[in-house]
This record gives C-alpha cells, sequence and structure tokens, in this order.
C-alpha cells in the first residue's frame, strides 16, 4: 500500500521499506536489538536517550545523514498533515508527541540536536520497550528534500539510507532493489 515508512502500517510494505530506508537502531536476525544508524547510545535516567549516529552514514543521493534529519523525520512521522495511522503507537513515549500530533506545538520537545552527530530524545518515564518501538518504520530517516521535492509522490524515487535502493517500481506487476554502493 505504500513505501513511506511514516506510513507503513502492513507487514507488505514494511518488508520492502526496511531495505530502502533506516533507522537509528534494527533487530538481527536473532531479534536482538542493534545499532543501526546509531552507532551507540546511552541512557540516562530511564528516560534521556542520547544516540551517536555514524559519521559514515550517507543518503543514497550520497548526502550524509544528520541529528537534525532524524528530528526532522520524527516529526514528519508525527505531523498531522502526514496522517500516520501508527505515529502515536510507536512515538508517544516521547516527550511532546502528544501535543504534536495534536496540533498543539510547533516542534516535539523531547527531540533535541545536539551536534550533527547526536540526537537526545527523552521519554516521559523509563520504558524497557522503548527502543525495541525505534525499530519500527515510523522511526526511520527520511531526506527532507526528496520528500519536499517529490510531493505527493516522493516515494516513486525513494532516497533513504538502507542497504538497497529502488531502481524500478511496476506498481500491480514487481519492484526492482539494487546494491546501495553508498551503504555504511
Amino acid at each position: 500500500p505504500t513505501l513511506d515508512p511514516h506510513l507503513t502500517g502492513d507487514t507488505t510494505s514494511a518488508g520492502i521499506v526496511v531495505e530502502i530506508f533506516s533507522g537509528l537502531v534494527t533487530l538481527n536476525t536473532d531479534l536482538q536489538l542493534i545499532p543501526d544508524i546509531a552507532e551507540s547510545w546511552e541512557i540516562e535516567k530511564g528516560t534521556i536517550y542520547t544516540f551517536k549516529i555514524r559519521d559514515n552514514v550517507k543518503f543514497h543521493n550520497g548526502n550524509p545523514v544528520t541529528a537534525q534529519d532524524f528530528k526532522w523525520s520524527i516529526e514528519r512521522a508525527a505531523d498531522p498533515k502526514t496522517a500516520s495511522p501508527v505515529a502515536d503507537t510507536y512515538l508517544n513515549d516521547i516527550i511532546g508527541v502528544k501535543e504534536y500530533i495534536d496540533g498543539n506545538a510547533s516542534e516535539i520537545s523531547g527531540i533535541t540536536v545536539i551536534d550533527d552527530l547526536t540526537l537526545q530524545i527523552a521519554t516521559d518515564a523509563p520504558k524497557a520497550y522503548f527502543l525495541a518501538k525505534l525499530t519500527y518504520p515510523t522511526a526511520y530517516v527520511v531526506n527532507k528534500n526528496n520528500v519536499e521535492s517529490g510531493g505527493d509522490n516522493w516515494t516513486d524515487n525513494p532516497v533513504g539510507t538502507g542497504a538497497f535502493t529502488m531502481t524500478e517500481y511496476r506498481i500491480g506487476q514487481h519492484i526492482r532493489l539494487t546494491r546501495n554502493s553508498n551503504y555504511w
């Protein structure tokens, strides 16, 4: 139904989305939580997560991925205009997400860009499952320029960060993915 990671709510779409896009953390084949774009993280007081982003991660177009890209992406996912059916489920532990989804805030107060490669996320309470929720595509990073310049059809030519790029999409027929030579 969609290749937009922030709208994905079905396993068919998610199966492709996870190849084209990626997030801070992921699950390995043994369903263990492991680093993805974030090379590491620290947790303070059970509620403040500080992610160190790998310095060699690039979007498919060669542009580097920054903490600001993650902030923008998570805010896009929670934006009422995006109308994500899953943002409230997967992002609701982050301070300020509810207010943002409801249109009562101009940004998510619990997300702070420390520098280009450091992102801090504050949750409303200690949650043992919070990092696992970030493995869902709703928390994936997307390329702002790609989304904004592509309009409603930006996923026809997605610029992700995943191990594969989409090289052909024939709706109702097939999707062709090719190895991403920029993959970290």
